[in-house]
Order: C-alpha cells, then structure tokens, then sequence
C-alpha cells in the first residue's frame, strides 16, 4: 500500500507531498480593450483581477512579472487574495526571485486578514523549515487553524502530523479522523491514505472492503497511488477474486501516470507468467534497467 503524506518518509511507504502551494484561479472578466482603464483604477479588487488576467494569460500575454506588480499594488492595500498570492509567487520564484522569507512575510498578512489558505502554508513553511526554523509545533497550530475552516488539505496534514508523531505523539485514532474530514471534502490524497488504514488495520479493524471502497474512490479521481493500491488488492486477493488481469489493468493506469511502482509490478507478474505479455511494449524501472526482452529471458 502506498500513501502521499506532508513529507518524503522512504520509498516503501510514500512518493511525494501535497502541500497546497497553487494560485487561486477565478473567473476574469479582462479584454484587450479595457485592460488599460482596470490598470489606472485604484481599486484593490479590480487590480488583483487584471494580475490574474497576466498570470493566467487570461485576453492579456501572460506576465508573471506584470502580475507580480499588480499582486503587490493589490496587497499593498491589504488585499488578502492578492497578499495570498504574492506569497506563492515569493514561495515559487515566479516572476520574482524566490524567497521563503518574503512569502512568510506576505502569508502572514493574507492570514491576519483571514485568508485560511495562506494559514495552511504558513504551517507548510515551518513544516519544512523554508523561511524559518523547523518547528512541528508551529505547523500544527498553524494547519489546525485552516483545517478548522474546513480546508481539505490541512485536514490532510494535520492526519500526515498525527500519523507520523510530528510535534505529538503518534496517534492512528486522531489521524483517521482528520483524514475522514478531508476526505468528505473531496481530497483524493486522504480518500487514499483512508484505504491504506482500512487495509492495515490502523486505527480501526482491517477491513479489505472498506480499504477498497476508498481506495475506489481516489482511483477515480486519477490518483496513481489509489490505482497502484486496487491492484495490490486484486493480485493478493485481499477482499477480492485474486485476479492477475484485473491487477495488471490498474497497475497499468498507474503506470501510464508515470508510477514507477506500477511499472515494477507489471514487470514482476510477467516474469512469474501471472499475465499474457502480448501487447506490453517495454518495461523499465529505475533499479534494474531491465527490459521486457531480458525478463522474458529470465523466465526461459
């Protein structure tokens, strides 16, 4: 089972992050003919849009340095979304030259203004120590403040704190829960991450059905690791028909995704003749550097 937690533990038991570090988008209304007219207007909100219009080349060329200067016109009248994205921009080094300090800076005033997203990246900041010194207990205050606001992911780093024992104890009880609440928000990463408890037994009494179902339920929002898992599930035979066609249909998914992971295991149920090979092109993984035409030799 794999899961996509806050932070790179080892490979065997997760692939990547997902802290939320994206721009917000929003509908732009900007044309070609009116840019001029919203540029020379004092009003925050109006500004902020025409930096979106640039970020997003939304009827304007896209300009990340023009919209770094719109953001600041915008933030500099405490414009909370604008301060917000200002941040990500300083956090990225996009259209400015990137700087943790400054984006914490501008966090800050987007979370004074009760900007939740900028709440949960600040605790991303102190999580991994960019910008600041690395302080679990400060990323818990500072994600539980937007996880309390309903916001998904901080829902998903307060379980990742909770399961990991960062700043706390470890404690399976209280991960499942935050996970539960992101995972009713829609976040695929926790839906995931629910399977995997389900699964093991972690905090709650293993259960392959329940580990499915969510395990489902990520998978068919395209995440790789989900798909991953669901073929775990049906080449072991864990609450479903072993079925070695069926393992090798989801670990393909994955594997069109880029999961290495995915690729190792089609790789693996050919060499032990689990799957007809027919129509597998090439297989390749990072470790072996084998070829489908070496494992088949192998095998011989």
């Amino acid at each position: 089972m794999y899961q996509r937690k806050i932070t790179p533990l080892t490979q065997s038991i997760l692939l990547a992050t997902v802290l939320s570090s994206s721009l917000i988008t929003s509908a732009c209304s900007a044309e070609p003919s009116n840019t001029e007219i919203l540029s020379n207007q004092n009003n925050a909100a109006e500004i902020y849009e025409l930096g979106l219009a640039y970020y997003e080349g939304n009827s304007v060329p896209q300009n990340y340095e023009k919209a770094f200067e719109l953001f600041q016109e915008a933030a500099n009248q405490k414009y909370s979304d604008a301060q917000f994205n200002l941040a990500v921009m300083y956090e990225n080094g996009v259209g400015i030259a990137q700087n943790y300090e400054k984006a914490m800076q501008w966090y800050l005033l987007a979370a004074d203004n009760g900007d939740f997203k900028a709440q949960n990246n600040i605790g991303s900041l102190y999580y991994f120590g960019k910008g600041v010194d690395q302080n679990y207990d400060k990323a818990l205050e500072w994600y539980k403040k937007a996880a309390d606001q309903g916001v998904g992911v901080a829902q998903l780093n307060m379980g990742g704190l909770y399961e990991n024992g960062y700043g706390m104890p470890q404690d399976y009880d209280t991960a499942f829960e935050w996970y539960a609440l992101a995972a009713d928000n829609g976040d695929f990463d926790a839906q995931n991450n629910l399977g995997t408890f389900y699964e093991n037994g972690y905090g709650v009494p293993q259960d392959y059905d329940k580990a499915f179902e969510w395990y489902t339920k990520a998978a068919d929002q395209g995440l790789d690791l989900a798909q991953l898992n669901i073929g775990g599930l049906y080449e072991n035979g864990y609450g479903v028909p072993q079925d070695y066609d069926k393992a090798f249909e989801w670990y393909q998914k994955a594997a069109d995704q880029g999961n290495q992971q995915a690729s190792n295991r089609i790789g693996r149920l050919v060499m032990n003749g689990k799957i007809d090979d027919e129509g597998i092109v090439i297989y390749n993984t990072q470790e072996t550097g084998l070829t489908l035409g070496d494992i088949e030799k192998m095998s011989q």
